[in-house]
């Protein structure tokens, strides 16, 4: 592991961990369940600057370290046998804080520092070994997904988006959260075309992207039958919900697109910021893409909650928003998915009718012409004709 923190610019004095020294630093206080913290600048520093989801799970872990703490190891290379180290009991694997702790000469403890594995960090080989996660995401070019394109525009256009460094916070306008089967590299191409496609008038070049990782098919899909609930939703909606929650308080507004799988997400973070949260949501607005949620649903609890809701883009022929997202259950719409669905389970993006943002159903239409897919093209012209007379 390769451990970091947020720099030690003020060393490890220690004092207690206040509900005004927290709401001093930005950490939420609604965490703090007792007064007898002990936190060196250096940790507070760190704790600060967490998203409130990370706040809240590290400080969980805080508590359990101050009512427990000879349940963790001491470190064999620290001269020190007073210091500690504590991993968090998240449930997942990669979740990845490190709690470094001691205890003083009044057998108090003291959280020493808080670190951060980067190891866990940016795209990995297997998809299930990346984490939720926010990054800042940025375009070093200009070319935009406008029209039908041929492969080798798609792969120029695809370069032109890096995955840069994990951030703990939104800090820029625009933010997106991917759908299922998006490893860290793929999401940030992709939710930059799509942003760009929700948002036009803003020429988006940098975003946030709030990380869904994929853990395959099956297991993705049970997480979003979970979020699907009306009960407790995953851990990835409530990481979200905190974001929100966060962002509205610093009052910054926020231009979010969703997509697939992560639609589902976005709506079990309202639902969960709803019963959890007080206040509305006004400074957030959001562009749904190929929704594998309800759309009356989201719509219903986005309102509710103050938020302005795009008009959604969602491809006739998708069998996400069609099927997943009871939106379109009639015979038609099932005939038309089933026979389309052999596309979105491929590797070819331009060719898919629910990877790339739906640009119109001609310029679909176009698309698999130029690709060489006559036999697809002529049942979206049907289409067209039948959609045109009635």
């Amino acid at each position: 592991m390769t451990w970091m923190h947020a720099g030690k610019m003020q060393g490890f004095n220690y004092e207690p961990l206040t509900r005004d020294l927290a709401e001093e630093h930005g950490i939420n206080t609604a965490y703090i369940q007792n007064q007898n913290i002990q936190i060196t600048h250096q940790a507070l520093l760190m704790l600060a600057s967490l998203n409130f989801y990370d706040q809240q799970q590290v400080l969980k872990e805080i508590h359990y370290v101050v009512e427990h703490p000879n349940t963790a190891c001491k470190p064999n290379s620290n001269p020190s046998l007073l210091k500690r180290l504590y991993r968090t009991r998240y449930p997942f694997n990669n979740y990845h804080y490190l709690i470094q702790y001691k205890m003083n000469s009044h057998n108090q403890v003291v959280i020493d520092d808080i670190l951060f594995d980067r190891n866990l960090t940016g795209a990995k080989e297997k998809s299930s070994r990346e984490r939720t996660l926010m990054y800042d995401v940025y375009q070093l070019g200009s070319n935009k997904y406008d029209g039908p394109k041929d492969r080798n525009e798609l792969e120029v256009l695809q370069s032109e988006w890096t995955l840069g460094t994990p951030v703990h916070q939104v800090k820029t306008e625009h933010a997106a959260v991917n759908g299922m089967q998006n490893d860290a590299a793929k999401a940030a191409w992709l939710m930059g075309v799509h942003s760009q496609v929700a948002y036009p008038e803003d020429n988006v070049q940098n975003y946030t992207l709030f990380h869904n990782p994929s853990d395959k098919a099956f297991l993705d899909l049970i997480e979003c039958g979970f979020d699907k609930r009306r009960g407790t939703k995953s851990h990835n909606a409530q990481h979200l919900a905190a974001v929100l929650n966060q962002r509205q308080m610093e009052g910054k507004p926020t231009k979010w697109l969703v997509h697939s799988q992560g639609a589902i997400i976005f709506c079990a973070a309202l639902e969960h910021y709803d019963k959890h949260y007080s206040g509305k949501l006004t400074k957030q607005e959001v562009a749904i893409h190929g929704s594998g949620s309800n759309m009356p649903r989201i719509k219903s609890i986005a309102y509710s909650l103050g938020m302005k809701v795009h008009k959604e883009r969602n491809n006739p022929f998708d069998a996400v928003p069609n099927i997943a997202g009871a939106n379109d259950l009639s015979g038609s719409s099932l005939k038309r998915s089933l026979r389309f669905f052999g596309l979105i389970l491929g590797d070819d993006s331009l060719a898919s009718p629910h990877t790339l943002p739906y640009l119109g159903i001609e310029t679909y239409r176009n698309q698999l012409q130029m690709l060489g897919y006559d036999k697809k093209a002529a049942k979206v012209q049907q289409y067209i004709e039948r959609t045109t007379r009635a």
